[in-house]
């Protein structure tokens, strides 16, 4: 499928719409296509639809496409980004066609009489090259979990340990294939999607893995969350009701969260729960010798809130783990401490947490390029919306 200059013209010239407007016409595009096609309902995340996160990323990946459409091939870490999160959630070609129907469908709605046959053209061509980038990586992705097609989809997994720890606000589970069923190679900073059913529909949850590959299981972690808020659906329906011997549908680890190879500095910076994939990471530097270049930075209520606290106070050598609590700021000063030019630095919390973060780094003037966050917010988030919320970098 290819595109015009006029219409790329076309989609330059009415994407400010889509920046103004993004989340109330991919809020169309969702009602109408669950309400033809409520199957999907087990693929897209309803609470992300309920807090209005997922109506605002779509729009922000149509509006960053379109404003880099004559140059696409910048936004491709951010494109490997989704594509990864769309193979975890067994996303397939033929849910590009729908998704592209009732999008237009949306755009020409909101846009009423101003609505014209050369604009859906041309956003009808600008969608269908996107969506032909992601079918052509994700199948590259489907395709490295071999010639198995059930190893694709919803794969059983046993829980083999669960265990309460950090001041019961967390939850260690340890998974293993029945029968010592294949498990797939995964590199540090991945994350796990598991997947339950309730009220009728599945729901899916990605949770970063806490251990280094061991040829065996898959270790993660999950946050006890609050029963009355939604965003806690999964985890919930995990922690109270699968035990020791149960199974559980996952997909296997994606994700494009890594180590930075050669690196001689590393710096990570936990919120919370947010200590869960920098602790994989972390192991992985220890098991190569070199925790020395390793110092970790982890904000939280108190010192019995620090999940995994004794593990990493024997990794990381005396000076490298610092604790940041309730009534403590991480500030500018306590970074200028522990940074290098040559640093490379990992972030993950909440978003409010890691947005505070990174300006904090920008302010040191560390370079862009040498920070790192990982996040399992919807992505590409130009157009501000709800999900910021006021930002607290004394706790999570």
């Amino acid at each position: 499928m290819s595109i015009t200059q006029e219409q790329k013209a076309t989609i330059k010239s009415t994407a400010p719409i889509l920046k103004e407007n993004g989340k109330e016409i991919t809020s169309i595009f969702y009602k109408q296509m669950f309400e033809n096609h409520p199957e999907l309902l087990d693929i897209f995340n309803q609470t992300n639809q309920r807090i209005g996160t997922q109506p605002l990323a779509l729009a922000n990946t149509i509006y960053f496409a379109a404003e880099n459409i004559d140059n696409l091939q910048i936004l491709m870490p951010q494109i490997k980004l989704i594509a990864h999160k769309h193979r975890a959630l067994t996303i397939q070609p033929e849910h590009y066609s729908i998704v592209g129907k009732y999008l237009l469908l949306a755009i020409k709605q909101f846009l009423g009489e101003k609505s014209t046959q050369d604009i859906l053209d041309a956003w009808a061509a600008a969608y269908n090259i996107i969506a032909n980038i992601f079918i052509d990586i994700e199948k590259q992705l489907y395709d490295e979990l071999g010639p198995n097609e059930e190893d694709k989809g919803g794969v059983a997994l046993i829980i083999v340990k669960k265990e309460v720890i950090a001041h019961e606000s967390i939850v260690a589970l340890t998974l293993e294939r029945p029968q010592n069923g294949k498990i797939f190679k995964f590199h540090v900073g991945q994350y796990l999607t598991l997947r339950i059913k309730k009220d009728g529909n599945f729901h899916n949850r990605h949770y970063s893995l806490t251990r280094p590959f061991d040829g065996k299981s898959y270790s993660i972690a999950i946050k006890i969350e609050n029963m009355n808020e939604i965003k806690g659906v999964v985890s919930n329906e995990i922690i109270n009701n699968y035990n020791i011997g149960d199974t559980i549908l996952a997909s296997f680890p994606a994700g494009t969260f890594q180590l930075v190879e050669n690196s001689k500095h590393h710096l990570f910076i936990g919120g919370g729960v947010g200590i869960t994939v920098l602790l994989s990471m972390i192991h992985e530097l220890n098991k190569q010798g070199k925790s020395n270049d390793a110092i970790l930075i982890h904000c939280v209520h108190s010192e019995e809130y620090a999940a995994f606290n004794d593990e990493l106070k024997s990794i990381l050598p005396e000076g490298h783990y610092q604790l940041f609590f309730k009534d403590q700021r991480l500030g500018k000063d306590d970074l200028e401490k522990v940074l290098e030019a040559n640093t490379q630095v990992y972030i993950c919390g909440s978003v409010p947490f890691m947005d505070k973060m990174e300006g904090l780094l920008v302010e040191c003037g560390h370079p862009s390029s040498q920070i790192h966050i990982e996040a399992f917010q919807p992505t590409l988030s130009i157009i501000k919306g709800a999900v910021k919320d006021e930002a607290e970098t004394k706790v999570l």
